[in-house]
């Protein structure tokens, strides 16, 4: 089971509650159909054991920050984790372009899960309205909206020769770094179709973050080199299935159905699928 912990979010989550700061309190009960329970899932108790690390108190000299990656868009969020002493709330601050991109409403449930996989840890943040994650908006949208905010988005730090910020987590959304009878909440087996100098290739893969049709153009090295050069424009990306409370197994003979079908389409148009061509 992935450890996670959950909250509904109120106006001042979101800020709109009038305070000055725009922060998110970890709670340290819940209401789950009615009754009050740990908003901690799994193993990990409190917010001490889930980030393996104290808070930070007040003041520049102690603060802590603590890594979020946006589960749909990939942004990494550097949240300060801290301890207030007056209201004695373990708080989440810097969260704001997460919110940004999805436009929450007080009531909606947010969501971070603590994945570890090929020996490194990611804490994964989403937010959910009826169970499900909410439509996070397209990157051109995204920067209309602060433009509109008048808001500078600093451009992140990345590796100009990989655009692999993290891939270990990709290992864990493609099904790479699972074990064949581990259970899948939910995942989305997608194809992408992207034409360079008049050759059209075809990927197929899958995708347990189910980060939809806007972001996340597979676990190859070739189609991370081409967003490099090219930008994500090129790509046209299609769910072909979302699937629920599946086995691993049998999500990777789904996905194998669809490369088979995806070859079949790339020699009968003279296309080129690039599955276990070029991977890592």
């Amino acid at each position: 089971m992935i450890n996670s912990w959950r909250k509904v979010l109120s106006k001042t989550d979101i800020g709109e509650g009038g305070t000055h700061d725009k922060y998110l309190y970890i709670p340290k009960k819940i209401l789950v159909n009615g009754e009050k329970q740990s908003p901690f899932f799994g193993s990990d108790k409190n917010p001490t054991e889930f980030y393996n690390r104290q808070p930070g108190r007040p003041g520049k000299e102690n603060w802590v920050f603590v890594d979020h990656i946006d589960k749909i868009t990939g942004d990494v969020y550097k949240a300060r984790f801290e301890y207030a002493r007056v209201s004695k709330q373990t708080r989440l601050y810097r969260l704001a372009e997460c919110y940004n991109a999805r436009k929450p409403k007080a009531g909606d449930v947010i969501v971070v899960e603590k994945i570890e996989s090929d020996g490194e840890v990611n804490f994964i943040v989403d937010i959910e309205r009826n169970g499900l994650s909410i439509n996070v908006l397209s990157p051109a949208e995204i920067e209309k909206s602060l433009k509109l905010k008048k808001i500078i988005k600093k451009k992140p730090e990345t590796n100009i020769f990989l655009n692999k910020i993290n891939p270990s987590l990709d290992k864990y959304a493609s099904g790479k770094s699972r074990k064949s009878t581990d259970i899948i909440k939910r995942v989305q087996i997608y194809k992408i179709i992207f034409t360079i100098n008049n050759k059209t290739f075809v990927y197929v893969g899958q995708d347990s973050l189910c980060r939809g049709v806007n972001y996340y153009f597979g676990s190859s090295i070739l189609t991370g080199f081409c967003e490099l050069v090219y930008g994500r424009q090129i790509f046209k990306k299609e769910i072909l299935f979302t699937l629920e409370n599946i086995v691993k197994k049998k999500v990777d003979k789904k996905e194998w159905d669809c490369i088979y079908e995806a070859r079949r389409e790339c020699k009968k148009k003279g296309w080129h699928n690039i599955n276990r061509e070029v991977q890592i």
